[in-house]
């Protein structure tokens, strides 16, 4: 039976899109954090695509994320990456790289006929596409690697897991309660991997950190 013209498929869009955006972040912060390159990342959150990473305030990717379930040609997507090639090429850095990042799997990626794959990369994680049902797992294993390198216990990771879904569904509510004026927000490297450190140990006891979660735009991307 048809559900009608309900908001579940537009919810499960936005769910999708923010852990994937999550899920990409917290690799790079833990391959970046065993580089220390000393260099300043970002990301911007639905201005340009649904996201971009930045380094030293330079677009470095673009990224598009769709959860579409039914979904397995890459013909379906030419729209989306039409608008992910136009917008890359538009801005500061038209050599950043760009990401499709896909819910199901696409058949074809691969043939001939698709133009598109030699300027866009159909995001996998670990060789594998992230589906809707994966994407809490794989967050939670980068978040294990992360306290384990950094040498903290796992066993507050769903905390941890839970504290960063509600940290960003805060930002996106906010995004579009200031509306389009002020869409599009920017969030520094160093804070990010700050929220990964809002319960940490302390004389066996967890110490509730919430004070150095904050967002913030650089001066550098103000307007």
């Amino acid at each position: 039976m048809s559900r009608g013209n309900d908001a579940i498929p537009t919810w499960s869009g936005f769910n999708y899109q923010g852990k994937v955006m999550l899920l990409y972040i917290l690799k790079l912060i833990n391959q970046i954090s065993k580089e220390e390159d000393g260099r300043v990342y970002s990301v911007n959150l639905e201005e340009i695509e649904d996201f971009c990473i930045l380094r030293d305030f330079e677009y470095i990717s673009f990224h598009q994320v769709k959860a579409w379930l039914s979904v397995t040609k890459w013909s379906s997507y030419s729209t989306a990456m039409d608008k992910l090639l136009k917008h890359r090429n538009g801005s500061s850095n038209p050599m950043a790289k760009c990401y499709l990042m896909v819910a199901r799997d696409v058949a074809d990626w691969d043939e001939d006929s698709n133009t598109y794959n030699a300027s866009i990369e159909l995001y996998k994680h670990d060789s594998k596409i992230v589906g809707v049902c994966d994407v809490k797992d794989l967050i939670i294993e980068e978040i294990k690697k992360f306290l384990e390198e950094k040498g903290y216990d796992e066993n507050q990771v769903e905390i941890i897991y839970g504290e960063l879904c509600l940290f960003l569904d805060d930002r996106i509510a906010l995004m579009h309660k200031q509306g389009t004026k002020k869409k599009g927000l920017y969030h520094g490297w160093q804070v990010l991997r700050s929220l990964l450190f809002c319960f940490e140990q302390k004389n066996g006891a967890l110490l509730h950190r919430r004070s150095l979660i904050y967002f913030a735009t650089p001066p550098q991307m103000r307007k």
